[in-house]
């Protein structure tokens, strides 16, 4: 062990992000010549491997010097807890939580080439960190992909929410559909290997398939799906929900990707930006067919709602949690939206849109998108800006807090959080997808998004905006097995 002088023991500091719930610091530093990392539960034996080979990379080889121990105990969730002293024990109730805790120690001996000897414990304020990755309009090789859920991984990202198909482009092998598949395109084969790597690293995947909006690159190629034009109004990127055959299309894409996904239990099916919300009354053949099928006070709005909701048994048949995004949702007037349909919250930019407060009264399940603080939109098209950590610190931003309604008004569930709050997400979308590589992508979106990964775990931050950013350019980055300081 290597004694810190009394006169720096104040200094004395746990680097890591997400910082713990609770920590209680002695002045000693754990870093042996070699380590033993032992699972005491065999749910716990792929950590312990895991941790061994990045222990072996930070340069800690196995070897009889010192121990750490994977033990569990009645931890609820991703909750962990850790006491580092001449051995260093990890107690966690799930492998994904030993899977955090060690993030924690690898953090550290990346920032300071050692562990702080006492203990630490650590508790999620919600349990879902997302990510969201638009690879339709851009194409992201597989291995980047993979890099990406490292990267991830590594600040305790749960979810990555892969958006497979859009008006630009389908990028996913089909089996069923070959005709819609985009040139540049993630194959079946990389699919699974990319789905293999997120249950790895634990982290849930998401698949994103948005309809009956953002499908002009899938009707290019079968037209016959395609919304009727309306007096000059576009609708190349619109599926006829009027038609039944179009239905049993969209129901078709959906099983043949969902094949790759036999690990997924949450699924995107879009519902946004289907048409031009604000003249939805000027697209006759969508009112007509409301009224037919719901009674004289419906309109589009409902016919929008019911495709939901079909689409949602559909999914939830599959074993699927359906999720919808919420710029279109909870307007009808004679069809209520599915109350299990999780709405991802991402704007309220037009005062036609629902108030979350209606949302919240009508007990979905909700994760917070704000675009106003975590879109990363490549070209900064659509007014929006590059996410920065300063921003995210001056809204003193937590998972509670919404995108903010016209006229500046808050939106804001206050902690502790109900459990139909289930989190937040970053999302990258490739509006231009020329404007950055797939290298500085990621590199754009470490700073931010660690910003968020920081505050939705602990519901805020006791760091200043300073603190979190001297942590972060001290942990760097994990690529791979290897770890280097950045």
């Amino acid at each position: 062990m290597t004694a810190i002088p009394d006169a720096a023991a104040q200094a004395v500091r746990w680097l890591a992000i997400p910082q713990p719930t609770a920590l209680d610091l002695r002045a000693d530093m754990w870093r042996p010549a070699s380590v033993c990392v032992l699972a005491e539960e065999h749910a716990f034996a792929r950590e312990a491997i895991r941790l061994q080979g990045e222990l072996a990379a930070c340069g800690i080889p196995y070897g009889d010097d010192a121990v750490i121990r994977l033990r569990r105990d009645d931890q609820t969730g991703e909750s962990f807890a850790i006491d580092v002293a001449a051995e260093i024990e990890v107690r966690a109730g799930r492998a994904d939580g030993v899977f955090r805790a060690t993030r924690q120690l690898l953090h550290n001996l990346r920032a300071q080439d050692g562990i702080p000897q006492g203990r630490v414990s650590s508790a999620p304020a919600v349990a879902e960190r997302g990510f969201h990755l638009d690879a339709a309009r851009k194409h992201f090789p597989a291995a980047w992909i993979i890099q990406l859920l490292h990267a991830l991984a590594d600040v305790g990202i749960t979810t990555f929410q892969w958006h497979l198909s859009e008006n630009e482009g389908f990028r996913i092998g089909s089996d069923a559909f070959p005709e819609v598949v985009s040139d540049a395109h993630i194959t079946r084969a990389e699919a699974i290997e990319i789905a293999d790597a997120a249950a790895d690293l634990h982290i849930d995947l998401v698949p994103s398939l948005d309809m009956p909006g953002h499908l002009r690159h899938v009707l290019s190629v079968h037209p016959e799906h395609r919304l009727a034009d309306a007096g000059g109004l576009p609708t190349e990127h619109a599926l006829d929900i009027t038609s039944a055959a179009a239905s049993v299309f969209a129901r078709a894409l959906i099983d043949d990707v969902a094949e790759l996904f036999p690990r997924s239990r949450r699924w995107h099916l879009g519902g946004d930006e289907f048409v031009d919300f604000a003249r939805i009354d000027e697209y006759p053949a969508l009112a007509s067919a409301a009224r037919d099928r719901h009674g004289p006070r419906a309109t589009g709005f409902d016919l929008l709602t019911g495709f939901v909701n079909e689409i949602a048994a559909h999914l939830r048949a599959r074993g699927l949690a359906p999720r919808a995004w919420n710029d279109g949702m909870l307007r009808s007037e004679a069809v209520a939206l599915a109350a299990d349909v999780t709405l991802t919250w991402w704007t309220n930019w037009h005062p036609q849109m629902r108030p979350l407060s209606e949302a919240v009264d009508a007990g979905h399940p909700l994760v917070n998108f704000h675009d106003g603080l975590f879109y990363y939109v490549l070209g900064e098209k659509a007014g929006y800006t590059y996410p920065t950590s300063a921003r995210i610190w001056e809204a003193a931003w937590h998972p509670g807090l919404f995108p903010t309604l016209p006229g500046g008004i808050r939106q804001e569930i206050a902690a502790p959080y109900p459990s139909a709050l289930l989190g937040t997400s970053f999302s990258v979308w490739s509006d231009d997808p020329a404007a950055q590589t797939p290298d500085e992508v990621i590199a754009g979106i470490r700073r931010p998004l660690r910003a968020m990964a920081e505050r939705a775990w602990n519901g805020g931050s006791v760091l200043s905006h300073d603190d979190f950013c001297a942590i972060d350019a001290a942990i760097g980055v994990a690529t791979g097995p290897r770890r280097s300081r950045g």
